[in-house]
């Protein structure tokens, strides 16, 4: 009987064993094809999960913001909640100390919940604005090596494994998409498929257009350079009008710190010579 519980376990070890490599092997393969974000193993209440076009938004925001993984918008669901449960929990132990109960301030744990969960979208927004701004501002210097390259003689794939191989000083966030675009080309993917997920990796504003002009460019034959020359004039233009605005920021941010610094010190100086004579005045009568 002993042995035969020995080799039952010994079997039983294998087979789970087995069991764990085929699950590994599994997920490395659906990571590879793109698909592990189309299993979530946890799921919020309904009530707490991001749907329909709230859920759209934070994917969106979350792929400009640079967080690739199909499954960001959930793990940003499930940080988000306990974000807001670590504040209210903190300010629950606040108000322990302070005033003696758990619950003595029940208006500022849901005022610090509240801002909490609001407050992570906001970070989101915030940091695809900054990536976005990054991004823009690369695609000039992108667009001219991509046309000396190609003036050069060279192809449009040659072109971009010399991107990706090379020019990771000059254009660090493009060269390193465009690394995962020759990664992708390298694991057999169609091109088509490859410039459409570069083009959601990017992003921004013209990247899907810069995706379909590759794409005629490889399989139609169209001329690119002319192409390319028209694109690098309108991102210089849009970098332009970014600058303008914020030249406008800073010059409404000045006019707002004069007045509060400098409008002071300047009534002090010309309304305080006045308003001392007034007060000897009113001495000299009273006397």
């Amino acid at each position: 009987m002993g042995a035969l519980f020995l080799f039952c376990a010994a079997m039983g070890a294998v087979c789970a064993f087995a069991g764990v490599r085929m699950l590994l092997a599994d997920q490395r393969l659906e990571a590879r094809l793109g698909m592990a974000g189309e299993r979530t193993t946890f799921r919020l209440p309904g009530a707490f999960a991001a749907r329909g076009r709230d859920k759209s938004e934070i994917a969106a925001k979350l792929m400009l913001a640079g967080f690739q993984n199909a499954r960001a918008a959930d793990w940003f669901v499930w940080a988000r909640m306990a974000a807001t449960g670590g504040a209210a929990t903190a300010v629950m132990v606040v108000s322990r100390m302070m005033w003696g109960g758990f619950f003595a301030q029940p208006l500022l744990i849901v005022i610090a919940a509240g801002l909490t969960y609001v407050g992570a979208k906001q970070a989101i927004h915030l940091l695809a604005a900054r990536r976005a701004q990054a991004i823009m501002a690369e695609f000039p210097f992108l667009l001219d090596l991509m046309l000396m390259m190609l003036e050069s003689g060279i192809s449009l794939d040659q072109c971009f494994r010399s991107i990706a191989r090379d020019e990771s000083i000059a254009v660090p966030h493009h060269a390193r998409l465009i690394a995962m675009l020759v990664a992708d080309l390298d694991r057999g993917m169609r091109y088509e498929l490859a410039l459409d997920r570069w083009a959601a990796r990017v992003a921004v504003n013209g990247a899907k257009e810069l995706a379909a002009l590759f794409r005629q460019a490889l399989f139609q034959g169209i001329e690119l350079a002319p192409a390319l020359r028209e694109f690098v004039r309108e991102f210089t233009q849009r970098r332009v009008m970014r600058a303008r605005e914020a030249m406008g920021g800073i010059t409404v941010r000045m006019v707002v710190l004069m007045i509060l610094f400098f409008m002071p010190a300047l009534f002090v100086v010309l309304g305080g010579p006045p308003v001392v004579a007034i007060f000897d005045t009113l001495r000299g009568i009273s006397q």
